[in-house]
């Protein structure tokens, strides 16, 4: 993993999506099954024999069609479905939040921190049931990104949360002071500047707050 991951750049959480996303695919799964089995039943000789007696011929065709559909279905939609689950990451590292997803082939999406303006947490009743939401990243942009069914969904918002302040905390201790630019405004419009203080062009003693006035001025 270290080698997607930026310079002093540390994964905070990697998770798969919840795993209710699986209960329809899986449900499916196991019910065509059943009815495959229920539909192979009826298609052996002796059951065979009882309903279709007059098409002994169109039997062994209906059992290669039957197991085909079957298999065409399973792999469509619930193999399909558990595929891309497990295929799934969300990665949640100091800079960034990281969706992976893809089997075969892959793709990846990468939500800045520092170009993030809030991050909201929704939840439908049986997601709440779960624990799990969807998490919202309003980007500075005017976009919003969405993480589906996130697991443990409070408790990733929450570090979420810390690193996405600990980024706007960083840039913002980087930030120039509060007198930086007053001193800039002063060397550059004062005609000269001594250790004793700051003078106008007129050499008359500049005090700080004329400075500062100063700087709102230009």
């Amino acid at each position: 993993m270290s080698r997607w991951l930026a310079e002093d750049e540390q994964v905070l959480l990697l998770v798969r999506p919840h795993a209710r996303v699986l209960v329809w695919p899986v449900g499916v799964g196991l019910l065509l099954v059943m009815a495959a089995s229920a539909a192979l039943a009826k298609l052996q000789p002796a059951q065979y024999e009882q309903w279709a007696s007059s098409a002994p011929a169109l039997r062994e065709p209906a059992i290669v069609l039957l197991c085909t559909a079957v298999l065409l279905v399973q792999v469509a939609y619930p193999l399909r479905r558990v595929v891309r689950w497990a295929g799934t990451r969300y990665v949640l590292t100091s800079q960034r939040m990281v969706v992976k997803e893809g089997g075969l082939g892959r793709r990846q999406a990468d939500y800045a921190l520092a170009g993030v303006q809030g991050i909201d947490m929704r939840q439908k009743p049986l997601q709440r049931l779960a624990g799990a939401g969807e998490l919202d990243f309003h980007m500075v942009t005017g976009k919003v990104n969405t993480v589906h069914n996130v697991p443990h969904i409070v408790q990733f918002r929450t570090e979420t949360h810390k690193a996405w302040m600990a980024l706007f905390r960083a840039s913002f201790q980087q930030a120039p002071g509060p007198g930086y630019y007053a001193v800039d405004v002063g060397h550059g419009h004062l005609g000269t500047s001594h250790k004793d203080g700051h003078h106008d062009d007129a050499g008359r003693h500049l005090s700080g707050k004329e400075l500062r006035k100063l700087g709102r001025d230009h």
